[in-house]
């Protein structure tokens, strides 16, 4: 079994809770996820125009890969603040 391997493009930011927050992520096709915050949160995606694509919950403590659209959103219902850098995937 092959592993992937993720290449930093970028620094990890803080994502703080609500829609307002909603971020490209640097414009990302694949984003790191670190959920810190303390509980199980909600993070949704959306188009450009903020219309929803889907959402999953991120245990606390989990850490998830997502990929996406470059010009998608991410934000996130629960509490405290997430982590989040564009990555790339390397196989």
């Amino acid at each position: 079994m092959s592993r992937s391997r993720i290449i930093i493009s970028a620094d990890e930011v803080v994502l703080s809770a609500g829609i307002g927050n909603s971020t490209t992520v640097n414009n990302a096709r694949a984003v790191r996820v670190y959920n810190n915050s303390g509980a199980d949160a909600v993070v949704y995606q959306t188009d450009a125009d903020f219309t929803g694509i889907g959402s999953v919950t991120v245990k606390s403590g989990d850490i998830e890969t997502f990929e996406k659209r470059p010009n998608d959103y991410l934000y996130y219902t629960g509490s405290a603040t997430m982590r989040v850098a564009r990555v790339g995937i390397a196989n």
